[in-house]
């Protein structure tokens, strides 16, 4: 029996928009690198995600910082990191909104009596700022800034379970990243929900969700 959720933000609750890849074409196009953005911006995500298994720990917009500077090296870019890497800075505190079914669902637990948090890997001030933004009212939200570590590493989310006291098989994950919010949880013990709303995941990824959904009005079904 399900008796809390615990949902990934950005991308599950809140859509990312087109702000972060506009973010990366305005810093391609300031330090004059003429190369294809997405490209770029996939490599230099992959970057920032080593970063995460570092010993220390760094914020998100330091990471962001750390991984353009590595990025800068490799096409020979001479910039001042800090400033160049301010338009993708300025997207933490932009303007993001809640999908259609995110204030439903959220009700619909409320009403239900099913406990629910955020679990979410970002800086607490940024994921503060679009919950405000989003008149969203959460009532337990931890990031990786709150508890020094990213998704999928498995303190994670056995953190987040330390903290609300609640039982590992009656918790359910719920995220749109097969590997940071399917095979993260699934490591320890939790079950997941993929939230696949373009339908772009195939039983041939090698990670499996215990459900699959199109929109988070699906989890009533569960909850049920």
């Amino acid at each position: 029996m399900i008796k809390n959720v615990i949902f990934d933000c950005f991308g599950t609750l809140i859509d990312t928009g087109t702000g972060s890849m506009d973010a990366v074409r305005s810093i391609l196009t300031n330090v004059n690198l003429n190369v294809d953005a997405d490209e770029f911006y996939s490599e230099w995500k992959i970057k920032k995600k080593e970063m995460t298994y570092f010993d220390e720990f760094y914020s998100e917009k330091e990471l962001f910082k750390m991984s353009l500077a590595e990025m800068f090296k490799k096409y020979n870019v001479t910039a001042d990191i800090d400033e160049a890497v301010q338009p993708m800075i300025r997207v933490l505190f932009g303007e993001r909104k809640a999908f259609p079914d995110t204030a439903e669902i959220l009700e619909y637990l409320d009403k239900a009596g099913i406990n629910y948090a955020i679990g979410s890997t970002t800086d607490n001030d940024s994921l503060i700022h679009f919950l405000h933004m989003n008149n969203l009212s959460i009532p337990l939200v931890f990031t990786s800034e709150d508890m020094r570590v990213y998704k999928p590493v498995p303190d994670f989310y056995t953190k987040i379970l330390e903290k609300t006291g609640w039982k590992y098989e009656e918790t359910l994950f719920v995220g749109d990243n097969l590997v940071d919010d399917v095979k993260g949880p699934k490591s320890v013990g939790m079950r997941s929900a993929l939230i696949d709303r373009k339908g772009r995941y195939s039983n041939n990824s090698g990670i499996k969700p215990d459900f699959v959904f199109n929109s988070l009005k699906e989890l009533k079904s569960i909850i049920k």
